[in-house]
């Protein structure tokens, strides 16, 4: 019988929300013993008040956001036996993501239920809301 989990993609975005996806998907690919690919997608438009700083001049923009988003997840991500893979894109996250599960062939995607609050919603919709209704594999969405 061939697995049903092989590859999942786990979105991350800093929020507690994102981080409790990456925490159930974890547990997931180990159960299934999958490969993960741990997902940070930089907006387009920049960092939301209150969540990252912008870059400082000099610095790579997507480089500078990235590090402060995978600096909360890393300590959950060296205790795992997991094997993943850390991808970066830019763009519409929803999109990004989609594609991604599309290329790369994923059985599932585990998203947090919310990233950027009221105001993100706001500016760029629900990610989870979009990714559920235009990913090319199942979703769970992990409140």
């Amino acid at each position: 019988m061939e697995k049903l989990i092989q590859k999942l993609i786990i979105p991350i975005d800093g929020s507690p929300s994102s981080a409790k996806a990456l925490e159930f998907g974890l547990a997931l690919a180990k159960a299934s013993n999958a490969i993960c690919y741990v997902v940070e997608v930089i907006e387009d438009f920049g960092p939301l008040p209150g969540y990252y700083d912008a870059a400082p001049p000099g610095k790579d923009r997507v480089k500078w956001i990235s590090e402060q988003r995978f600096e909360k997840i890393h300590p959950i991500l060296d205790e795992t036996t997991v094997k993943w893979n850390r991808v970066v894109l830019e763009g519409y996250p929803a999109e990004e993501i989609c594609k991604l599960a599309e290329k790369e062939k994923v059985d599932l995607i585990v998203i947090g239920s919310r990233g950027h609050g009221i105001l993100g919603r706001f500016i760029m919709g629900s990610v989870s809301d979009r990714v559920v209704h235009y990913a090319p594999c199942s979703v769970t969405v992990v409140r």
